[in-house]
């Protein structure tokens, strides 16, 4: 499939690595201001839980809406500076909490666009230290070059891909990982004492239409959507399904 060559970085390095690897590493704040976000997260959730946890899917509202605001402000005035013309679709607080069930497998994200014209990205930035007890992320450099679309009832995993094959992304607090979304990733469990707490922001060409892909029977359908869809919780196929409703099917791919 071809891609994008409309450029994600205002930078003609970042860009090249950017095309090449599928990601790329920037400074992007200072370190006083991701524990700053790191204590917000605390006061909205004070309660320990399990596995790898997502604020976008928080069943309160209220308390989601409040957390994708405190990720969106610290995020996307400074992802400006770097991206070309992008504008912000939705942000989550991603906090792993040791224990095996924080395992997240190879896989790629939804398809936010139509790639063989836009890269859609996200903004990967930890909040506390994150050590390889921790939990990093993890890529697989280049595959944003041959993986399909994914979306709801297509998920995609990389079962066969072990987590050596693939390169291991450290940061420093103030660092983030920018890496297009069909980029294969995964992390490891956590297996220190604390919550690995970060943070995550989806972005998207200012010009691009936002799509919501799902397979339906044998067709999978292309939907036009906007920032409201993707900002609430979609816990189950029956509640995406739903949410769908309102909006209008722009094409379709074979199965």
């Amino acid at each position: 499939m071809s891609l994008s060559k409309r450029p994600t970085f205002k930078d003609e390095v970042l860009q090249e690595a950017f095309s090449s690897n599928g990601y790329v590493i920037i400074n992007l704040a200072e370190p006083e201001e991701m524990k700053q976000l790191a204590e917000a997260y605390k006061s909205l959730y004070p309660y320990q839980q399990e596995g790898c946890v997502f604020s976008y899917l928080d069943n309160d509202s209220g308390r989601q809406s409040q957390a994708q605001s405190l990720v969106r402000q610290m995020i996307e005035k400074k992802a400006s500076v770097f991206l070309d013309a992008y504008r912000f679709v939705n942000s989550s607080f991603v906090v792993k909490f040791p224990g095996k069930k924080g395992i997240i497998p190879p896989h790629i994200d939804y398809t936010f666009v139509d790639d063989k014209q836009y890269a859609a990205v996200a903004i990967w930035t930890p909040l506390t230290e994150t050590t390889a007890a921790a939990g990093r992320l993890y890529v697989m450099p280049g595959s944003h070059l041959y993986t399909p679309v994914c979306g709801s009832n297509l998920i995609r995993k990389y079962d066969d891909i072990q987590l050596s094959s693939m390169t291991e992304i450290e940061l420093e607090l103030g660092q983030a990982v920018c890496y297009n979304l069909r980029t294969i990733h995964a992390s490891p469990a956590n297996t220190s004492s604390t919550p690995r707490i970060a943070a995550n922001t989806v972005l998207i060409p200012e010009e691009a239409d936002l799509w919501h892909v799902s397979r339906q029977d044998q067709e999978i359908l292309i939907y036009s959507v906007d920032n409201e869809f993707y900002s609430k919780p979609h816990f189950d196929p029956a509640t995406t399904k739903e949410l769908l409703k309102k909006y209008k099917v722009i094409g379709s791919i074979e199965s």
